[in-house]
């Protein structure tokens, strides 16, 4: 895709939940497409930096939180960094994995919970009208990446452990 048609398909993006269409809402919306995973605030900043730009950081925050109430992407709790990524939202229901360490999401196409929300519902006569379910872990190009990287000190001191 060239860089005219992914900043139409950004264009197009944020024409349907509303929202006006300005510079800083396409970058932000462009890397969100590009990464296919969650990314922080912070990473968005830093990408924007290496680019050239000059992000106003409040702004990059108050545009992932309006597109989150739009329903454009989505907010996670990230446990190890403790503070919260956003990903560009799924269509449809579905439950994501996420890697600690690249933080790249795989989501899961059906609902384990369907039976179980039904039940809980029934059970305490509560209306449920969502959930989010989250597992978190190391994927297995990390789990590569971390093998390989425990085995290089063996390889240099010619030492098993």
């Amino acid at each position: 895709m060239t860089e005219t048609e992914d900043m139409k398909l950004c264009e197009d993006l944020l024409h349907r939940h509303g929202l006006k269409n300005t510079r800083t809402r396409r970058e932000v919306l462009r890397l969100l497409r590009q990464c296919g995973g969650v990314l922080t605030a912070e990473d968005i900043s830093r990408a924007l930096v290496e680019e050239g730009k000059k992000p106003d950081f409040s702004t990059l925050y108050r545009i992932l939180e309006l597109f989150t109430e739009r329903g454009l992407a989505e907010k996670h709790y990230l446990p190890d960094l403790r503070k919260y990524g956003f990903s560009l939202k799924a269509a449809g229901h579905c439950h994501r994995l996420i890697c600690l360490k690249c933080h790249r999401v795989i989501e899961i196409d059906h609902c384990p919970l369907e039976s179980f929300e039904k039940e809980l519902s029934e059970k305490t006569r509560f209306t449920i009208t969502g959930h989010n379910l989250e597992w978190y872990g190391c994927c297995p190009d990390c789990q590569a990446a971390e093998a390989e990287k425990s085995a290089a000190p063996e390889r240099r001191s010619g030492k098993k452990k």
